[in-house]
């Protein structure tokens, strides 16, 4: 088996940040609050774009521990990462981030095409071809945020 290509660090970073420009992410809530949260698993499958989705939270100022990594199959409930910070900027960034994962997911499951052009979701294709990333049933996976203050 061939090793999954990496992912180039400047392009993570550009896709980051022109999502979250596109998107107009910004801090929601107080933003003295800080807390800590988790992405969770809410449709079984394999997870692939979490350099992507730490990236995202990254440029919002919210650290993140990576529980799941590229290609790894979960199950429902499974944590994804932890994250910690303000908990405004978790919950601005997390629409973005967690739309990456979920595309990225399925994209290299096989469950969707890459839009052309896109160097982040042709990354995803390739890797879960050479990886021999596969779906769990026909549903794309799917993720959400869980907070706590």
């Amino acid at each position: 088996m061939t090793d999954p290509p990496a992912l180039d660090r400047v392009e993570v970073m550009v896709a980051a940040m022109s999502a979250l420009l596109a998107d107009r992410a910004q801090a929601i809530g107080d933003e003295d609050a800080v807390g800590i949260a988790r992405i969770r698993c809410t449709a079984p499958g394999a997870v692939v774009g979490v350099p992507v989705m730490k990236e995202v939270f990254g440029r919002m100022g919210v650290r993140v521990h990576p529980i799941a990594t590229d290609g790894q199959a979960l199950s429902l409930g499974d944590v994804v990462a932890e994250l910690g910070g303000p908990v405004a900027a978790i919950r601005g960034a997390a629409p973005t981030a967690i739309r990456f994962l979920t595309r990225l997911s399925a994209i290299a499951s096989g469950l969707s095409d890459p839009a052309p052009g896109d160097l982040i979701e042709s990354w995803a294709l390739e890797f879960g071809r050479l990886s021999r990333v596969t779906s769990v049933g026909d549903a794309e996976p799917s993720f959400e945020l869980e907070v706590h203050p």
